[in-house]
């Protein structure tokens, strides 16, 4: 049954070659065809002969993903795609312009279990994990699509990347192969909504790359209700695996924070979050909701402005970050959800 090569790591695409009698330089080969060439046809991996490209054929697949849909933001160039996958399920991606940086946000799983009040990712359960070579996939065809290569990977599209970890670490490790995509390997940020195992390996396993997580609140009573995950890890022993993984890694952690007017935007709120994180090495990025739930809607422009004061009154690596794509609903989920919709509407009126 044929699969994606680019599930493969080097030293397995070494292992096939050697079954089909090809020497381990092959291998280089490859990936050069695949990550530096970005070659999308084994017909053009010119470097192998005939036979070989043949047999890459008869048992992989390049691409897999079919695009369903794609918006761009008229006011700062965020652009989200939707992919369907082999087996019908969908995805979400999206790219970020800001300055000199192009951010490409993945996702990690189809779907997510953790059922964050303000995401609509959650809305959808949890369907399934994606491979090492389907979260690849994404980055290369947003690559295909701009013309050129991201400055920074963030694991914080669909999903929660810690519940997939496996498949995040191995598909990382290809993104920052210098064999591989060949990323800088702190540029490359894992995300988690506070799943405390998979910190804590994170850290044990001293993985090179960045990680941030999402925070959103400072008070454990508000944090369960926004984000349930809290109840099982709550808001203290979290802080205590993030001081662990900079003391142990000698890194930055970032805290993500998103504004939510009527649970985490206050004053008080402002000066908790200083006083929490203030013997952690971190960075905090700040960012009013995008949710389209009014529940969860962001604060108002003053408010968001004393935020900001308040943070940075205290001197804090704290960045309050733009909203972007809000008006074509680039939050996690939202894509997936409009196009769900859409199909519902032409189905009943056939």
């Amino acid at each position: 049954m044929k699969k994606s090569i680019l599930d493969l790591n080097i030293a397995e695409l070494i292992e096939f070659l050697a079954s089909i009698g090809e020497p381990s330089y092959r291998a280089n080969q490859i990936f050069e065809a695949v990550y530096a060439q970005h070659k999308t046809s084994f017909a053009d991996f010119t470097t192998l002969s005939q036979k070989t490209r043949t047999i890459l054929e008869e048992h992989f697949y390049l691409r897999t993903f079919v695009q369903e849909d794609e918006i761009t933001s008229t006011l700062d160039k965020t652009q989200k795609f939707l992919w369907k996958l082999k087996d019908g399920y969908k995805i979400e991606s999206v790219i970020i312009y800001e300055n000199k940086r192009t951010t490409f946000c993945i996702s990690s799983q189809v779907g997510c279990a953790l059922d964050c009040k303000f995401c609509a990712t959650g809305k959808m359960g949890i369907l399934r994990n994606l491979s090492p070579g389907e979260i690849i996939e994404q980055v290369l065809l947003m690559q295909e699509k701009i013309g050129k290569e991201p400055t920074n990977i963030v694991y914080m599209g669909m999903g929660e990347p810690m519940l997939n970890y496996e498949s995040v670490i191995r598909s990382a490790q290809v993104l920052s192969d210098p064999k591989g995509f060949a990323l800088g390997k702190r540029r490359i940020t894992i995300s988690t909504s506070g799943i405390i195992p998979g910190i804590k390996r994170f850290t044990e396993e001293e993985q090179p790359f960045s990680l941030a997580i999402s925070l959103n609140s400072i008070d454990d009573k508000i944090r369960q209700k926004i984000m349930p995950i809290s109840k099982k890890y709550p808001i203290d022993e979290l802080m205590e695996a993030a001081k662990a993984y900079t003391e142990s890694s000698n890194k930055l952690v970032t805290f993500e924070y998103v504004l939510l007017d009527e649970f985490n935007a206050s004053a008080a709120d402002a000066k908790k979050l200083v006083q929490l994180t203030h013997r952690i090495p971190c960075k905090i990025n700040v960012i009013p909701c995008n949710s389209e739930d009014a529940e969860y809607a962001p604060p108002s422009k003053a408010k968001v402005a004393e935020f900001e004061l308040l943070i940075n009154d205290k001197n804090r690596r704290i960045t309050l970050r733009k909203r972007k794509g809000w008006e074509i609903s680039a939050a996690c989920g939202q894509l997936y959800a409009k196009n769900e919709k859409k199909n519902q509407k032409q189905s009943k009126s056939k």
